[in-house]
C-alpha cells in the first residue's frame, strides 16, 4: 500500500509535535479524536476537555475554570495519524486474481446454456454451475469490505482568555484514505442459477456476467479542511454553580476522490492516484454547554447525600456539525463507472458528557447520543467513553481511558472495546502530553506540546 509523507512541521509555527503511527480497523466514523489528552482517556472530553483540546470535544469549556486571573494567552497544536496495521486486502486481491472460482463458475454456466437440448446433459452441468456459484458465493462474501485505512490529523489554535469571553482560533486538517473491496452483486449468482433451473419462470439477468459479478475495489480518498473561531462565556448562578455556553461557526472545505477498478483490473502495486473535486466550501457550527454541580444544589435541588458528592461534578452537553451535509468527490458521470461520484456525509453528533474531580484524580464518562453514520459506507456507529486522570504530581497526571462501541453494524467501525493510556507533563505553563491506544486490532500513540503565558 502507497503512503504519504506527513504534512510539513513548519506549518506549525512556534510548536513541534512527534508523532506515532496511530492504527485503527477500517470504516470507522468522521471524528479521529487524535488529540493526546482525548485519546489517552479513551476519546472523552465532553465533560473533561481543557482548553488545549476543548474547542474538538465541547465549546463552552474553553471558557470553564477561568480563575482569578483570566488575562492568558493558550497555543496548542497537533499531529497525529493512525493505520490499519493488520490488514489482508493486498493479499485478498492478489488471491481472487488467482483465482479461477469465477472462470468455474461462468464456463459451467455457458455449457448449461449449451446443453439445453439434452435433459441428462443440462441436468448435470445445471447441478455443476450451482455448487461452482455456491463456492465463488462464499469466496465474495468473505472478500466483501476487506479494506485499509490510514488517517492523518493535524491541527493549530490560539486561545485568549479574557472577561467576560474566551475565543480560541484555530484550524484543523483531516485527512481519510480508504480502499475496500465491495461486492454490489450479491444475489446475482443466486438469480443465474434460478434461471438455469427454471427459465420458464425466472429471467436470465442481462449484460456480461464476467463484468457484473467482478467485485469493485474503491479506492477513497478525502480531506476535510476546518476555520472557525470558539467563543464561551462563564457566569455564577445560584448555588454558587458556574455555567459555561460557547459555539463555534466554522468554514469547512470538503474534497473528495473515489476511483472504482474491478478487482480484475486492480494493480496492488500501481494503485491509482486521486482525482480531487475542489472548491466545496460551507458553513457549520458546533454548541457546548457545561455547568459545575455544587453541593449544595446536589443536596438542595436534587436531594442528594453522601460521600460521593465530595469534590466536584461537572455536566456537559455538545453538538458537532449542527448542519448536516454531505459532498461528491470528483466525478466524470454514469459514463464512466471508475469515478463514481458517490456522495459523502458529515453527520450532527451529538454527546452528554459527566466528570467528578477529586483532590488527587478525575473521572469522566461520554454517551453519544446519535447512532451517525460512518465517513464512508453505509453503517452506524455509537461509542460509550470512559475516562481518567490521576495527579500523580502537580505537575505530571497519568491517565487511562476505555472506549466502547456499542453499535457495530456492517460496513461500519468493527473495533469493540479499546483500552489507552497516557501521561501529561506540565512545567512551568509548557505542557508535554503522550498517549497509546491498544486493542485487538489496532495500536498506537501520539505526543503533543503546548504552551500557555
Amino acid at each position: 500500500m502507497r503512503f504519504k509523507a506527513l504534512p510539513s512541521l513548519a506549518c506549525l509555527p512556534c510548536l513541534l509535535i512527534l508523532s506515532l503511527s496511530y492504527s485503527s480497523v477500517a470504516l470507522s466514523g468522521y471524528r479521529t479524536f487524535l488529540d493526546p489528552r482525548s485519546m489517552a482517556m479513551g476519546g472523552t472530553g465532553v465533560a473533561a476537555s481543557t482548553k488545549f483540546n476543548a474547542t474538538s470535544h465541547n465549546p463552552a469549556l474553553i471558557a470553564f475554570n477561568r480563575g482569578s486571573k483570566p488575562d492568558k494567552i493558550y497555543i496548542s497544536a497537533s499531529l497525529g495519524t493512525r493505520e490499519l496495521y493488520d490488514y489482508d486486502l493486498e493479499d485478498d486481491i492478489r488471491d481472487y486474481q488467482k483465482s479461477t472460482l469465477e472462470e468455474d463458475f461462468l464456463e459451467d454456466v455457458s455449457e448449461s446454456n449449451e446443453s439445453i437440448g439434452n435433459p441428462d446433459i443440462y441436468k448435470v452441468k445445471v447441478a455443476a454451475a450451482k455448487i461452482s456459484g455456491q463456492q465463488l458465493k462464499k469466496k465474495l462474501k468473505d472478500l466483501n469490505l476487506s479494506s485499509y485505512r490510514s488517517d492523518e490529523t493535524s491541527a493549530f489554535s490560539l486561545l485568549v482568555d479574557t472577561d467576560p469571553v474566551t475565543i480560541n482560533f484555530y484550524t484543523r486538517r483531516e485527512i481519510r484514505e480508504i480502499v475496500t473491496i465491495l461486492n454490489k452483486e450479491n444475489d446475482l449468482i443466486d438469480i443465474i442459477v434460478a434461471s438455469l433451473e427454471d427459465p420458464d419462470n425466472v429471467s436470465t439477468p442481462q449484460g456480461n456476467f464476467e463484468d457484473l459479478l467482478d467485485p469493485t475495489v474503491d479506492s477513497t480518498y478525502f480531506e476535510i479542511k476546518e476555520f472557525g473561531a470558539t467563543v464561551a462565556t462563564t457566569n455564577v448562578y445560584d448555588y454558587n454553580m458556574p455555567i459555561s455556553w460557547g459555539f463555534t461557526p466554522k468554514l469547512i472545505e470538503m474534497n473528495g476522490s473515489h476511483i472504482s477498478n474491478k478487482i480484475g483490473d486492480y494493480d496492488v502495486a500501481n494503485p491509482p492516484d486521486e482525482r480531487l473535486s475542489t472548491g466545496l466550501l460551507e458553513w457549520n457550527l458546533d454548541v457546548g454547554f457545561a455547568m459545575l454541580l455544587t453541593d449544595d444544589f446536589l443536596e438542595q435541588e436534587l436531594g442528594l447525600d453522601g460521600f460521593w458528592l465530595e469534590g466536584e461534578w461537572v455536566f456537559g452537553f455538545s453538538g458537532m456539525n449542527l448542519f448536516p451535509t454531505d459532498f461528491t468527490p470528483f466525478g466524470a458521470g454514469r459514463a464512466d463507472p471508475e469515478l463514481p461520484a458517490t456522495k459523502r456525509a458529515i453527520q450532527a453528533l451529538y454527546q452528554v458528557g459527566m466528570a467528578h474531580y477529586r483532590e488527587n484524580f478525575m473521572v469522566t464518562m461520554d454517551i453519544e447520543l446519535s447512532e451517525h453514520e460512518v465517513f464512508d459506507f453505509e453503517g452506524l456507529t455509537r461509542f460509550l467513553s470512559l475516562g481518567g486522570e490521576y495527579y500523580w504530581r502537580d505537575d505530571f497526571h497519568l491517565r487511562a481511558g476505555l472506549r466502547i462501541n456499542t453499535v457495530s453494524t456492517e460496513g461500519a467501525a468493527q473495533d469493540t472495546t479499546t483500552l489507552s493510556g497516557g501521561f501529561l507533563y506540565q512545567p512551568h505553563g509548557f505542557s508535554i502530553e503522550t498517549a497509546i491506544m491498544v486493542n485487538d486490532v489496532e495500536i498506537g500513540g501520539t505526543i503533543g506540546l503546548g504552551l500557555s503565558f
